[in-house]
């Protein structure tokens, strides 16, 4: 190998890896997004959290090569960011292999949509997500009951120590898709998917944060097999943004705003606005993304970011993330499709 072949291999290895850890500087929904090691990001069905002036970005970690019809994760992956666009892998804060973990989640079937909130009253990080342990009540098999399983740390990046599993929404069969909601008053909200009927109810969390009191709410006015809820306030109101019920199949996103958790909802219809160039879907198929959850903007007042879930079955470590701007007019929510966008300050 020549010197000038040697010397150019090597700036051409340069220039890559400069290119891989360059800086985010916007949000390009839709399109792949490298952390800042230049890898994909490998949290789905997640949530992100603001702790000490860090964002924490927690979800499932993907294993490569399989399919979401088989057993395909291996834990709860953890980023970090302080400008919401660039982000740290710091791996797994909760894995199916740890030394000594439970038979729960060293073999469970599923493993998913983790949620992550700061506790004040423990000083815990606790985090609750989807289970399917392998052996249910009466020791049946699969996803005949569907548990939600919880885990605690002391650090937000863990290593998060398994504290058990519950049935949600009072109901022998569980519950299946959910989100954690605070409220004004610092309590927690179990809200969830009763099986099997469908019906999206609420319950509130005990003072440790990791089991429901014992009574659940039906959350009046929620249209039936609404998946993937979001719960955020604005100005005394609640909202509540989903889904359809369609599989890994995309499905028009809903929106409802109430003045209390419990309800009555009432129903404002589809958020969604514009076309997803990359797949030419729109607001008929949520862009091609799932509601996951929804975060205040740090740049702008009265602004939120809406974060979704492109569902990729086939190949899910790259199935990609939608996050969009959900802004206000006249008092109703809209998420109008951006191809790039960046931060925008409010203007004094």
């Amino acid at each position: 190998m020549s010197k000038i072949f040697r010397a150019l291999r090597a700036l051409a290895l340069g220039l890559l890896t400069v290119s891989l850890a360059a800086q985010v500087t916007s949000f390009q929904p839709g399109q792949p997004w490298l952390d800042t090691e230049g890898k994909h990001i490998n949290a789905h069905g997640f949530n992100v959290i603001r702790h000490e002036g860090v964002y924490y970005w927690y979800g499932s970690q993907k294993i490569p090569g399989l399919n979401e019809s088989q057993k395909n994760e291996a834990g709860v992956s953890c980023y970090s960011s302080t400008d919401l666009l660039n982000w740290k892998n710091h791996g797994l804060v909760f894995s199916v292999n740890a030394e000594g973990q439970h038979e729960d989640i060293a073999k469970a079937g599923i493993l998913d949509r983790p949620k992550v909130f700061f506790h004040p009253p423990t000083k815990k990080f606790v985090m609750h997500f989807k289970l399917y342990p392998p052996h249910a009540a009466g020791d049946t098999k699969g996803t005949d009951v569907a548990y939600v399983g919880t885990a605690s740390s002391f650090a937000p990046l863990g290593p998060f120590a398994y504290e058990g599993k519950y049935t949600g929404a009072e109901s022998p069969k569980g519950s299946g898709d959910f989100g954690i909601y605070q409220d004004h008053k610092g309590d927690f909200w179990h809200i969830a998917v009763r099986k099997p009927d469908k019906k999206l109810v609420c319950g509130q969390l005990r003072p440790d944060g990791l089991r429901p009191e014992s009574s659940y709410s039906e959350m009046k006015g929620i249209t039936a097999a609404t998946e993937a809820p979001v719960v955020f306030s604005r100005k005394g109101h609640l909202y509540l943004l989903g889904s359809g019920s369609t599989g890994w199949n995309p499905n028009p996103a809903r929106i409802f705003v109430a003045d209390q958790i419990t309800g009555p909802w009432t129903s404002l219809g589809n958020p969604a606005e514009g076309i997803n160039p990359h797949n030419h879907l729109g607001p008929e198929k949520a862009f091609g993304g799932q509601s996951t959850f929804v975060i205040p903007s740090p740049w702008k007042d009265d602004e939120w970011i809406a974060m979704f879930d492109i569902w990729n079955p086939a190949d899910p470590v790259k199935a990609g993330y939608i996050w969009l701007p959900l802004r206000f007019e006249n008092d109703k929510p809209l998420i109008r499709w951006e191809t790039e966008w960046k931060p925008r300050k409010s203007t004094p």
